[in-house]
């Protein structure tokens, strides 16, 4: 036998040796990964931002204009109500000083006038020339008790100015700011000698400190406009504070703001719709006895809007969806491995769904997402 004839029947043995092993290959059902339909708990939230503030806190303001003489009080010091935190001296100009001096000698003046007109027409009086309802008679008696009522005005009213302290009948007039709350000292917002506008200034009044009742702690931030749609009052949330984000907090959503403030991007004017921001406030919290919350840490609230237990779940990434129909991937020995099965869904939290209708507990399913990939 000639050479060529030998390569000849080496090659078409190469060919058939090939057209089985392509034959038995194509008759081969392709391996797919799959996953276990089992039951589960499917949980909706929405996600606010924000952070832990003391449920009531006020700004302690003067009604006198002035400078700070003496703070009596710490940052992060209890206070009980009334206790004094802060003096302010009066700073007159020399113009108002001399201005209250004038008027309490024109007031003090005036008495004296009104004294003399009344002390003429007593003196007719008691000598039976006019009779005791005398117009004029009864005229100065009243111009006398109103020129006593403007001098101790204008006397308290200079008293104030020069000492920032006066009294009024039974009432102590003072410049000394007193804690309107129990509380805890959150700042301060003045040095001695600095000066102070009031609050019945035409100007922003000055913000001295703010007191709050720490032991009551809220949490304050906001959520999208699509997640407030869905918030009502009572709703349950969990927050994550971030000096602790291993200890969550349970508590309740106590309001939803009816009005958005665009607290999402608050410097962009250019927000779209979707950045508005709505303040939420979370109260109740049962913060556990091992930590102390301090106002401003940071901290997320998760808000459940729906909940279900006990339900058949998938991961959603193991769904087709053919145009709008879910499906799910049923193995079986076809050539590709499986065949579409449809299904009905229900709630989902972004990463499982519910499965309404279309398998069973215990089901094996195909991984869409690994369909196509070589696994070992």
């Amino acid at each position: 036998m000639s050479r060529s004839w030998v390569v000849l029947i080496m090659a078409c043995l190469l060919m058939a040796s090939a057209g089985v092993y392509y034959l038995s290959q194509s008759d081969q059902t392709i391996s797919q990964p799959t996953l276990t339909i089992e039951t589960g708990t499917i949980e909706k939230k929405a996600v606010a931002v924000g952070s832990i503030v003391p449920a009531h806190s006020v700004s302690i303001k003067s009604q006198n204009n002035g400078i700070v003489g003496e703070i009596y009080v710490k940052v992060g010091e209890k206070v009980k109500q009334g206790q004094a935190l802060i003096k302010v001296s009066p700073n007159p100009t020399p113009k108002a000083l001399t201005d209250a001096s004038t008027d309490l000698m024109r007031s003090q003046a005036a008495l004296e006038s009104a004294k003399q007109k009344l002390n003429n027409l007593q003196r007719l009086l008691d000598e039976k020339i006019i009779p005791a309802n005398f117009d004029e008679y009864v005229s100065a008696r009243s111009e006398v008790k109103s020129a006593q009522a403007d001098m101790m005005q204008k006397r308290q009213n200079l008293e104030l100015i020069r000492s920032g302290e006066a009294t009024v009948g039974d009432a102590k007039l003072s410049s000394t700011i007193y804690a309107p709350i129990d509380g805890t000292v959150l700042n301060l917002k003045v040095e001695v000698g600095e000066p102070i506008i009031s609050t019945e200034s035409s100007q922003a009044a000055t913000e001295m400190m703010s007191l709050a009742d720490m032991k009551a702690m809220i949490f304050k931030g906001s959520v999208s406009e699509h997640d407030a749609a869905m918030l009502a009052p009572d709703m349950k949330a969990m927050i994550t504070v971030a000096p602790f984000p291993d200890k969550p907090i349970q508590g309740l959503l106590n309001t939803v703001a009816i009005q958005s403030q665009k607290r999402n991007n608050p410097t962009d004017t250019e927000a779209k719709s979707f950045d508005n921001g709505f303040e939420v406030e979370v109260d109740n919290l049962d913060i556990p006895s091992d930590i102390h919350l301090r106002s401003g840490f940071s901290a997320n609230a998760d808000i459940t809007l729906k909940k279900v237990e006990n339900v058949l779940v998938v991961p959603e990434r193991a769904l087709k969806f053919e145009g709008e129909v879910p499906m799910v991937l049923i193995p079986d020995s076809s050539k590709q491995g499986f065949h579409t099965q449809p299904v009905t869904l229900g709630l989902s939290d972004g990463i499982h769904v519910e499965v309404l209708k279309g398998v069973n507990q215990g089901q094996t399913v195909v991984d869409n997402s690994m369909v196509g990939i070589d696994v070992e």
